[in-house]
């Protein structure tokens, strides 16, 4: 799937735990969130099938935000602000390869 295409969610981890982790099964732990990474064209059938979630689209700071206050998600995101989100919860470790500190 082209990145650009990609959409991201993070969705809380005990939400991943009781529904999606068997879809979503290798979906990286970001505070205390699972990343999960779907086609574009998959988000509005997405939004179908959970029709009774909120889907939220925050910008980063807000995102970063409504997880540290433990808000549930899903937080939609591009593959820019999952950077962004990935690297405020998970900073690069110093002496490292920077790619190997992130989810994405």
């Amino acid at each position: 799937m082209p990145v650009n295409n990609q959409k991201y969610a993070l969705v809380t981890n005990e939400g991943w735990e009781s529904s999606l982790n068997e879809r979503w099964s290798n979906a990286p732990l970001v505070g205390g969130y699972r990343l999960l990474v779907f086609s574009g064209s998959d988000l509005p059938k997405l939004e179908a099938e959970y029709s009774d979630t909120e889907f939220k689209y925050l910008t980063v700071e807000d995102t970063i935000e409504a997880m540290n206050a433990g808000e549930i998600g899903p937080f939609i995101c591009n593959i820019n602000q999952a950077r962004e989100i990935v690297a405020h919860f998970n900073p690069p470790q110093p002496d490292t390869n920077q790619e190997n500190n992130h989810a994405i």
